[in-house]
């Protein structure tokens, strides 16, 4: 009896175990969904709490549709692109890499073509530029400019003047 008993519990074990497992379905977001994601930066959100894979992000956060990967959307936070399932709203993908949103080429331009710096009070990702400071353009990506603050470089969305990365 004892030996059924323990065997019938480590089935039940291994059972739920094996349910838990199939619950942590990792998901590999399509290449092109994370490259409109990046190459269309959103304002970022305030999310209270940790941000991880699987969270799920609150009804009154706007999560943006990425146009040729219907089940996904996305939103930006702390500069860092989040990919979100549509269908339950919860995150599938979060780069560790803030400067991950950022295009390489872009970050190489603004590094190695310095300007003149500026005076603006605290800048962070998702503060906004003044009208009465000027930006230096990015050649090859006109989205973006850029401003030297306390001699390091700080990326600019040229349509919103929102700062979306900072060395």
């Amino acid at each position: 009896m004892n030996k059924v008993l323990i065997l019938t519990a480590s089935t039940f074990i291994a059972a739920s175990g094996f349910a838990f497992a199939q619950d942590k379905v990792i998901v590999e977001v399509p290449q092109p969904a994370r490259d409109y994601v990046i190459a269309h930066p959103s304002d970022p959100v305030v999310i209270d709490g940790e941000l991880s894979q699987g969270y799920v992000v609150p009804e009154t956060v706007e999560v943006r549709p990425i146009p040729e990967s219907p089940g996904y959307g996305y939103i930006y936070v702390e500069g860092r692109p989040v990919i979100v399932s549509m269908e339950n709203r919860q995150v599938v993908y979060l780069s560790d890499n803030p400067d991950a949103a950022v295009p390489d080429d872009v970050i190489t331009y603004v590094e190695k073509n310095p300007v003149d710096a500026v005076t603006i009070d605290d800048v962070t990702t998702g503060s906004v530029i003044p009208d009465d400071i000027d930006l230096a353009p990015v050649p090859s990506q006109p989205r973006y400019a850029y401003v030297y603050v306390d001699g390091a470089p700080a990326l600019v969305d040229t349509r919103t003047r929102r700062v979306i990365w900072v060395r």
